[in-house]
């Protein structure tokens, strides 16, 4: 049995290392629970979950009760063991009180009007939650896209800074927030109620999440894919569905986007060949196409301007009968508000 630290629960860990490990260490059962590394980069955010570290019997102790948080000055001077874990079970409730911590980040940012490091946070936290893709964490995106709702309808310019066309490690988290963002500017441009912009929003940021289910290696693949590999990658829209269907979401738009962003209104997309395909699917499928023909390299090709991006998917998506001209208008006009300087 786990003892209760005898430090009170609202005040700081002491600087001095010493003072804390060397008089008290409390260990855990092993056989009951796995555990888990804490992030280095997340070791100031929790302050609910405890820590754990290992000691020389390779023993596993307590090291951060619960409503203790690590101070700055010992994360700076690393005045704490290496490697520091938290217990399996507490993963979700890990992830929660980082997407909390991160969303109180975003909203001082705001203030501050630091976008680049709203963007900067706003990926860390789809990154958090996309790591661990299930009910409990992905429920916890509905705040940080609420922010970001507001924030929209009050500075479109941070449309423009989400979109991320600088980063040299493209990655589903990269994608995903830039497709958010180019989906919370085309909800402002068509003059959404709040409410189903929030929708769209976080739609667009979960549209890939099944993703998370396919190997890495395919997904991370610097050549062009074989039939079998793009078989498999074809998969994470019902992965995705699925894994949005555990969650607590009230709106089955978001599942279904997961499920449809392939389809095509004239039967050639997949999983199903569905030309009844939902409006936000619709949306995201569009703007998912030009972020890819905009911010991804391939080695059968390179990213594009986003005028060639928009004439491409004009010429040979649109006029083919696949995407509603409806949408794709309105998405360029979108983009056109982002961009233009006033």
């Amino acid at each position: 049995m786990l003892e209760k630290s005898p430090l009170k629960n609202t005040q700081s860990l002491p600087i001095d290392p010493l003072g804390f490990i060397g008089f008290h260490l409390y260990l855990c059962d092993l056989m009951d629970t796995d555990f888990i590394r804490v992030k280095s980069s997340h070791l100031d955010l929790y302050r609910k979950v405890p820590f754990y570290f290992e000691n020389n019997q390779g023993e596993f102790a307590l090291y951060k009760p619960v409503d203790v948080t690590l101070s700055e000055m010992r994360i700076r001077e690393r005045l704490h063991p290496e490697k520091l874990y938290i217990k399996r079970k507490n993963k979700i409730e890990a992830i929660q009180e980082v997407q909390s911590e991160y969303n109180r980040e975003i909203k001082k940012c705001l203030q501050e009007n630091d976008l680049v490091k709203v963007r900067d946070v706003v990926q860390s936290i789809v990154q958090t939650t996309l790591d661990e893709p299930v009910t409990g964490s992905l429920e916890g995106v509905s705040t940080t896209v609420n922010i970001l709702v507001g924030e929209v309808a009050k500075n479109r310019g941070i449309v423009k800074v989400l979109f991320d066309l600088t980063s040299k490690d493209y990655t589903t988290t990269i994608h995903s927030v830039n497709v958010m963002a180019l989906a919370l500017g085309y909800a402002n441009h068509v003059n959404f109620e709040k409410q189903k912009k929030k929708i769209l929003g976080i739609s667009a940021l979960l549209h890939d999440v099944g993703k998370a289910r396919i190997n890495t290696e395919i997904l991370k693949s610097p050549r062009k894919l074989t039939d079998n590999e793009f078989h498999e990658i074809k998969k994470h829209t019902i992965k995705g569905f699925n894994i949005l269907g555990t969650c607590k979401f009230s709106n089955s738009e978001i599942k279904n986007t997961a499920l449809e962003h392939h389809e095509k209104l004239d039967g050639s997309g997949y999983p199903d060949q569905k030309t009844d395909i939902s409006e936000f699917a619709q949306i995201v499928a569009i703007i998912d196409c030009y972020e890819a023909l905009t911010n991804d390299d391939r080695v059968y090709r390179k990213a594009s301007d986003p005028l060639s991006a928009l004439k491409t998917i004009q010429t040979e998506i649109v006029d083919a009968g696949k995407f509603s001209p409806n949408i794709f208008k309105n998405f360029a006009y979108s983009l056109l508000k982002i961009y233009s300087p006033t």
